[in-house]
């Protein structure tokens, strides 16, 4: 949690700047649960239908919740674990935490708890605004 509140900084109400916008790929849940480490650092879509209902404050400006999607490969659902800011918090909850919501993409940066070792998605956003360099603007 150290490095994610670390960071913390350099994301603000404006959005979070992306560099090289084309090489940010989007995955479903279960794809990108199976490739997460492999992932770390990159900033990713992750498509969804929908957010858990239990979010836990971790850290004074920090909650740990999940995003789900309908598994793929069998029946049931598959879920991944999210950080979000205090100040994205509302924005956050107003996502459904009912099962079977529409498609959705979520973007973050997969980042690495160095107390729990834990991988998660540090999330961002909803919306990405790309300008005529390539970078992008995620916002919520």
């Amino acid at each position: 949690m150290a490095s994610l509140i670390g960071t913390a900084a350099a994301f603000s109400a404006k959005g979070t700047r992306v560099k090289n916008w084309n090489n940010v790929q989007t995955y479903d849940v279960a794809a990108l649960r199976n490739d997460l480490a492999a992932q770390r650092g990159n900033v990713v879509g992750v498509r969804c239908n929908f957010r858990g209902k239990d979010i836990r404050h971790v850290k004074p400006k920090w909650y740990e919740s999940s995003i789900w999607q309908k598994s793929p490969s069998r029946n049931g659902f598959v879920d991944l674990r999210v950080m979000v800011a205090k100040q994205d918090l509302p924005t956050f909850k107003s996502i459904t935490s009912e099962q079977g919501g529409t498609d959705m993409v979520l973007y973050g940066r997969v980042e690495r708890d160095v107390e729990a070792n834990f991988l998660f998605v540090r999330l961002l956003g909803r919306t990405a605004n790309v300008d005529s360099t390539g970078n992008a603007t995620i916002t919520w």
